[in-house]
């Protein structure tokens, strides 16, 4: 997979950008396994509107210093109340939807790594949305939306309270990124990045063969109707019975299908079309289940590559974090405003 020319692997690239500051304490499920390792990037024409899939283009956001829904009225006619649609806002979910920046972090557990810049702050920075109560924290899964989260190891181990205690009956929205420390975005990223476990994997050798039958069946599981995601559903829907809810899916690394980049070419091109196709998997079981319980996903879409392939400026991921101010295999503050004008565009 790596040539003899290049002097460093992809390994000795990564490894460092997430072993060192609180990025490096996501956890050990791997929390730049929420990465959705590798995933094709999805484009959309720009007169598109929100699809039976979640996706939604939300058109050319060049920049990273403007938040969708600030000032524009991306809300609709929400944006122009005098008081809030949703008054009371909560945020739930995995790393996905707690990093962003990392040089503007916020709350406790500091381990936890929530961003001043993830998709939630730039949505209730929406005069539609009022009081923020971010409770999202890398590395989590299911069972810590009911239950404690540890994070780090000792002496510096820290505890995140159950998420679920952040909802009320007063909750008007709840946003929710949950399930891909599930099913195995940590196997995932290691197999294909030949690391962990992995790391004396052939390049020849295929993921698909080495870990492509339990990812299904955690997908299957995780998300099979009466599943654990259902039963996350039903509690929110208990201790908010008000509250709009909105699941977002997993915003891509890898570029499309004919489109590459350095760090993508040195992927064994058969595990880089394994990660699109499960990929897509996850996030039709995110939208599946979303729309099952009587909620919708959302996923941001553009007419340009978005993928950590793309030019700095414009790219919603990152694979390595460096220059992007983010951990490795997460969005960036770009990113995170796209998925923030997908939320408001649903809503």
């Amino acid at each position: 997979m790596f040539t003899s020319r290049r002097r460093r692997s992809f390994s000795s690239l990564l490894t460092p950008s997430y072993s060192r500051g609180r990025a490096g304490h996501l956890t050990g499920t791997l929390a730049v396994g929420a990465a959705l390792a590798m995933a094709a990037a999805p484009l959309a024409s720009a007169d598109s509107t929100a699809q039976a899939d979640g996706t939604i283009a939300v058109g050319s956001l060049g920049s990273s210093t403007v938040a969708p829904g600030s000032t524009t009225g991306s809300l609709g006619p929400f944006g122009s109340l005098a008081s809030p649609a949703y008054a009371e806002y909560v945020a739930l979910g995995d790393s996905y939807a707690a990093l962003g920046d990392n040089r503007a972090q916020t709350g406790e557990p500091e381990l936890c790594a929530r961003s001043l810049a993830n998709y939630a702050h730039s949505l209730d920075a929406n005069p539609a949305v009022g009081e923020l109560t971010d409770v999202t924290c890398g590395g989590a899964q299911i069972p810590n939306l009911a239950g404690t989260q540890t994070l780090g190891t000792a002496p510096n181990q820290q505890t995140a309270p159950p998420q679920f205690d952040a909802l009320s009956e007063d909750t008007d929205l709840v946003t929710l990124s949950i399930g891909g420390n599930d099913v195995g975005f940590a196997a995932i990223v290691a197999c294909i990045t030949r690391q962990g476990p992995f790391k004396d994997l052939p390049g020849t050798a295929t993921c698909e063969s080495e870990v492509g039958a339990d990812v299904n069946n955690s997908i299957a599981t995780t998300y099979a109707e009466d599943g654990p995601i259902d039963e996350v559903y039903n509690t929110i829907a208990e201790l908010s019975p008000d509250a709009t809810i909105v699941a977002t899916q997993y915003m891509p690394l890898m570029p499309a299908a004919g489109t590459t980049c350095a760090i993508v070419e040195r992927f064994n091109p058969a595990d880089v079309t394994w990660a699109r196709e499960i990929t897509e998997d996850i996030n039709a079981a995110v939208n599946t289940a979303a729309r099952r319980n009587g909620h919708v996903s959302v996923l941001p879409t553009d007419t340009v590559d978005r993928s950590a392939c793309a030019k700095p400026d414009q790219r919603w991921t990152s694979f390595l974090g460096v220059g992007d101010n983010t951990a490795p295999m997460h969005p960036t503050a770009l990113g995170q405003e796209a998925m923030a004008a997908a939320i408001a565009a649903e809503l």
